[in-house]
């Protein structure tokens, strides 16, 4: 571990500033980095070999000795802070004492490989919400899809709110950024089965088939996908609803979806 030589006392320590400055995503966008905070979101940067800059360490608040032996035999650069350093830069009830800043790491279209029948990917079309952001690349992860692809003006995955509701499995992810014409394009080029939803669609959800190579799209929580989009999708199916709701949230139905298709 390599440790700051002095202890950071002052919330308006330039490294300090900067993290804080990454809750916005103006800032992140302008610097390519992101705050992330807590052990398991942490954690799951330093083991997936995520670009981190430095951690950001309050020892009075980090309890974990397992994260403590980690941090010891790590090559890292530590910022050790005070707890009103820390808490400073936290939005949590209970802070952990460990975080981190990174540098964004994003992958290009055209860098995708294709070609695997059982290959699986999801896009977001316009989704606003972070937390759903976040909770769709877990599940992603989860069902071992091969990555994910933001679409327009898709919130930003990078958040401190995504990232939390990802517990960090955007790290393993691959995130890739591009218009609606180009995904539809790359699609088109190599043969990937583009899948869309609708309430209206008479196809169920749980009778397609497995076989293709195949990338689910999702439109925003607000207005789905529009009828252009579902009209350049090869397939559109819908998820039944059987109680007194009409539709699920972006998240959820994308869990159906990427677990249907993920099963064998």
């Amino acid at each position: 571990m390599k440790t700051s030589k002095t202890l950071i006392t002052s919330t308006r320590n330039p490294h300090i500033i900067e993290a804080r400055g990454l809750r916005l995503r103006k800032k992140r966008d302008q610097l390519g980095k992101a705050y992330v905070e807590g052990i398991n979101s942490t954690l799951a940067a330093i083991e997936s070999g995520a670009a981190i800059e430095h951690l950001i360490v309050c020892p009075n608040l980090l309890k974990s000795e397992p994260v403590k032996q980690l941090l010891r035999n790590s090559t890292l650069l530590v910022l050790e802070v005070t707890e009103e350093v820390f808490r400073s830069l936290s939005k949590r009830d209970g802070p952990q004492g460990i975080a981190a800043v990174v540098r964004q790491i994003w992958s290009e279209l055209e860098s995708i490989n294709t070609g695997k029948k059982d290959s699986l990917w999801i896009a977001l079309d316009s989704a606003a919400d972070e937390g759903n952001i976040g909770s769709i690349i877990r599940t992603s992860e989860a069902v071992s899809a091969a990555g994910v692809i933001l679409v327009g003006n898709t919130a930003d995955p990078y958040s401190p709110l995504a990232i939390k509701a990802s517990t960090g499995a955007l790290f393993y992810q691959d995130l890739i950024r591009c218009s609606w014409d180009q995904l539809v394009e790359w699609a088109r080029k190599h043969a990937v089965r583009i899948v869309g939803t609708s309430g209206s669609s008479t196809i169920d959800y749980r009778n397609i088939d497995r076989s293709a190579e195949t990338l689910v799209v999702m439109g925003s929580e607000r207005a789905g996908l529009s009828e252009i989009q579902q009209q350049q999708c090869d397939l559109v199916v819908s998820i039944p609803m059987n109680g007194k709701v009409d539709s699920l949230n972006v998240s959820s139905a994308a869990t159906l979806l990427l677990y249907e298709l993920s099963s064998s």
